[in-house]
């Protein structure tokens, strides 16, 4: 209970500070973004130009962050999620003390790291989710309008009000080139490909830059943008399919996790070893970590399939 006391007062303290220096996420991130872009000679920006020095880990995990949040346009949430993560590795520190268990440290602060990674993650899969539904609809109609008159700029005038965001925004711009600022079409073609990253979506449009030449290819467009359709029916099957290993994995979790409480009611001695003996803390540490990695594992090897070259 003392130890509970120390910690409630530990973060009310850490609390006042924040708010007498009027620290904000977007000061946080400033702060830490300065640490790890601190200025630098001429020499080793020379050379870091030139590709001779490699940034660190830490710095291109930051970078891969803003790129995924740009992709997803969610820049805002970038300080956000950069202060939960130096916030969680305070409060995992304090948690540490609090079980006396100084080995949980370098564990609650890796786990702090990952959780921007992991929330992007999970974002960036829902993005895409979203996208490839809203692609297969666009991709299907604009098809067929266009293998009706051969007109791209005419079919995606016809379309543009069935399509919904994100999509729609990039075809409003591929609009908006060729009617006010260039019509070279197979110029706004290319541009408009940039704008999603999906590889059918990719195929599609270097086929409709073939097909401003050669007419024939308009036939290769539909098959293409069938390729969606059929990636979604077999992630449909394929989610079922793993639904059940999923669900077993989480009941075990469930059941390591339910072994602390089962195990302080039943024999407080050993509870007590499991917690505060050098052995117990290290065996709890072991736990820990394999939950984390097989929970990882279990993410990676349960994503939709996306179609690559």
């Amino acid at each position: 209970m003392l130890r509970l006391l120390y910690l409630v007062a530990a973060l009310m303290m850490s609390f006042g500070i924040i708010i007498l220096l009027g620290l904000t996420p977007e000061v946080v991130t400033e702060d830490i973004m300065r640490l790890l872009n601190r200025d630098r000679t001429l020499r080793y920006q020379i050379r870091s130009a030139q590709g001779r020095i490699k940034k660190s880990r830490l710095q291109q995990g930051i970078n891969n962050l803003k790129n995924a949040l740009q992709s997803t346009h969610s820049e805002a949430k970038f300080s956000v999620l950069i202060t939960i993560s130096a916030v969680g590795i305070c409060v995992g520190c304090l948690l540490a003390g609090l079980f006396n268990n100084p080995l949980l440290v370098p564990l609650i602060s890796g786990v702090c790291l990952l959780i921007p990674y992991v929330y992007v993650s999970m974002m960036i899969s829902g993005y895409t989710k979203r996208v490839n539904d809203e692609l297969e609809t666009a991709l299907s109609i604009i098809t067929t309008n266009y293998t009706a008159n051969n007109d791209i700029i005419y079919a995606v005038e016809q379309s543009i009000d069935y399509i919904n965001p994100p999509v729609q925004y990039a075809f409003k711009k591929f609009l908006g080139q060729t009617k006010m600022i260039n019509s070279n079409v197979k110029l706004a073609i290319e541009q408009l490909k940039e704008e999603i990253n999906n590889q059918v979506f990719w195929d599609w449009c270097d086929s409709l830059i073939k097909c401003q030449d050669n007419s024939t290819f308009k036939m290769t467009l539909q098959p293409i943008a069938a390729n969606l359709s059929n990636l979604r029916i077999v992630n449909a099957e394929l989610k079922n399919m793993l639904m059940n290993p999923r669900r077993e994995f989480l009941m075990m979790v469930g059941l390591v996790i339910a072994n602390y409480p089962l195990l302080f009611f039943l024999n407080a001695e050993w509870f007590s070893v499991l917690t505060t003996t050098l052995v117990g803390q290290i065996v709890n540490c072991i736990v820990a970590i394999t939950i984390i990695i097989t929970t990882a594992l279990t993410y990676k090897y349960t994503q939709p399939l996306q179609i690559t070259r």
